[in-house]
Parts: C-alpha cells; structure tokens; sequence
C-alpha cells in the first residue's frame, strides 16, 4: 500500500504547495505557450480565410457559411499546433535559462535538471489526455460541422460533391449496383440492380430497374421499368417478369448508398468501432479504421514527446535561444510528422502491422530523448 501511496506523496511533499522555483519556470513557460499558440492559430486561419475567399465571390448560397466553416475549423486548427507550440515554448525558455546561466545556478543550489523540468513533463502529459479528449470530444463534432458548411458552399459553387456513381456495395441481404443518386429526390437513376442470397449463399431473385425511389415512411423502395428474375433451390429459372412499377422491401435506406465510406477522421472512438461493423456487413475494407482508432490516443501522445525533447535541447542550447528553439522545432516537428505519415501508410498497406506502425514514431521519439539525457552531463 505505501507502495502504490509513493508517487502520491512525493507530489505532495514537492508541489504542494508550489514552489517559487516551479512558479518562475513553470509561468514563463506557459505564457510562451499561450503567445505562440494564438499567433500559429491565428496564422493558419489567415490562410483558411484566403484559401474560401473564392466561395464568398462565386457561391449563390448565403455567405454566412463560408463563415461558419471557419469557425468549425478552428478547433482543428489549434489541435494541429498544440505540438509544434509546445516545442518551441519548453526549448525556448530552458534554452534561455541556460544561456543566462539559470539553470546552471539552479543545479548547483542543490536541485536536480529533472527536477526543474518535472512540472513542464507534467504538463505535457496532462496535455496528451486534454488533447486526446479535446479530439474526441470538440474537434471531430466541429469537422463533421464545417465538412456541411463546405458541402454547402461547393454545391453553390456548382461543384460536385458527396457525388456516387457506379456503386457496387454488399446489404444485409444481398448485393447492389446502383448508378447515380440524386439526395434531393430521394432516388437512384440511371440503374438498380439486386440480387438476394440466401444464409447458404445462393441467390432467390434478382431484379433490375432503371429507376428507384426511396420512401423513408413507410420504409420501401419503388422501382419503375423492373425486370425481377426469381429462381429455385437448383438455380433453375422460375420467373421472369417485368412491372411497370413495384414496390420492395429492401432493408437498407439511400443513407446507405450516398455515403457508404465515412471519413474515419470524422468519427470518434465509439463511432468508429461502430463503423468497422458496417464495413464488415457491407464488405468495405476497413483497416484504415482500426488505424484511426490507434491515432486517437497515438497522435496526441505527440505532446508529451516534443516537451521531453524540448527540454533537453533548450538544456544544451550555447546560442541565441529564439534562433535554436525555432529550428529544432522546425526540425523535430517536421521529422516527426514525415515518420508518422510513412509508419501509418505502411501500416494502411499492410506493410507493417498495425500496432507497430501506428506506435512505432512515439516510441523512436521517446527513445531518442531517453538516449540524449543519458548521453548530457546534466
């Protein structure tokens, strides 16, 4: 039991109450952070702003969503430059508590440099949760938002979007092929192919129209100009007749047809395993799901690694620590994200197993810090 109690009352004994030591470090650091989040944020939705600017001179629908999906993207935005935040705010105070020689006095009145950074680590891990739950919680509500208002805006730009055409897709009890699906009329033109299979695999009918309409209440589908061919337990025909009109039963709704991929990075992480359910009865690969779940909890981690390794390179920092602090962000950032995208294609492709490709970065990243606190004389 003191055991477990250990770590517990070393906080306390420690941090409780804070120390002027852990004040001074730990401000300094955070009103960095704060600046240099606001400004990264502040630049990319310049850039946002410019890149919709020409929806707001061509779309017929009201400018109010150009607006809004910018707004929606904001979350987004500050998740993207959480990291390189961080990075930048940790190397540059640390470095400039080297280069003015604090740290150093510091150290020699008797405190430990793990010691010293021990609140900015502890930040950066309750940053990995806050990001974690942050992503789930705001930023994927808030892109599934701004993904309608872009819809909104392309379509009254006269842009194709959310558009299906030739699609062959697996129901709960049989298969499609449909041509194109028109939302707003609720129908599928161009073509309507199904063919039930029975639980041991062969088929009971197919039928093929050149029209479907979908009726949401009471849930049916009306096929005009169908040709419904019906056959036995031996694969014999039976049937071959031609309807005007009929209407069926079939489970599945247009939803099914219109979107029948989701973007996994517009679900969180109980959506997800609900949609590597439906790609499983729809016959849909899904790895690319599994993928996503990992880089729920994987890519925030991304905070607590730059911190550590902000840390130790703002520790050994001989120049200005501006200039350092922005290449090694420049640098880290960049190597970090360039790993993660190969590791997750690999990983996509088959390449490498899943959970390898999806940890594989984070663990080579912390390594690597471990490695360098080891290699310093600090």
């Amino acid at each position: 039991m003191n055991l477990l109690l250990t770590p517990f009352l070393w906080f306390k004994r420690e941090f409780i109450p804070f120390r002027t030591l852990d004040r001074y470090l730990f401000l300094d650091f955070f009103k960095t952070f704060l600046g240099t989040l606001i400004m990264l944020t502040s630049m990319i939705v310049i850039y946002k702003f410019t890149d919709v600017m020409k929806y707001l001179v061509s779309s017929k629908v009201n400018q109010t969503h150009v607006y809004l999906h910018v707004l929606y993207s904001l979350p987004s935005m500050v998740d993207q430059v959480v990291a390189p935040a961080l990075m930048f705010s940790v190397c540059f105070v640390i470095g400039q508590f080297s280069v003015n020689k604090e740290l150093v006095a510091m150290m020699v009145a008797g405190v430990s440099f793990i010691r010293i950074i021990t609140p900015i680590l502890l930040f950066g891990i309750a940053m990995w949760l806050i990001m974690t739950l942050f992503g789930q919680t705001v930023v994927i509500p808030a892109n599934k938002k701004a993904q309608i208002e872009f819809s909104i805006m392309a379509k009254g730009s006269n842009r194709l979007i959310d558009f299906v055409y030739q699609l062959h897709i697996k129901g709960k009890k049989g298969f499609y092929y449909v041509y194109w699906i028109d939302e707003k009329e609720n129908t599928v033109k161009g073509g309507f192919n199904y063919i039930e299979i029975k639980p041991d695999g062969h088929p009971t009918y197919t039928v093929s129209s050149q029209k479907a309409k979908f009726i949401p209440s009471p849930h049916s589908w009306v096929l005009y100009d169908a040709e419904e061919v019906r056959f036995n337990e031996n694969l014999e025909l039976v049937s071959r007749i031609k309807y005007p009109e009929k209407t069926y039963d079939f489970p599945e709704d247009l939803a099914y047809f219109s979107k029948p991929i989701r973007n996994p990075e517009e679900m969180n992480f109980f959506e997800l395993a609900d949609e590597i359910e439906s790609r499983i009865t729809k016959g849909i690969p899904f790895r690319n799901v599994i993928i996503q779940q990992h880089m729920a909890f994987a890519m925030p981690l991304m905070a607590f690694v730059v911190v550590t390794l902000g840390a130790l390179a703002g520790a050994i920092t001989k120049r200005s620590a501006g200039v350092a602090s922005l290449g090694l962000t420049i640098a880290v950032v960049l190597l970090y994200y360039i790993l993660n995208s190969t590791a997750k294609t690999l990983a996509e492709n088959g390449a490498l197993p899943i959970w390898i490709g999806m940890w594989m970065t984070p663990v080579i990243f912390t390594s690597a810090a471990y490695f360098l606190y080891r290699r310093m004389n600090i």
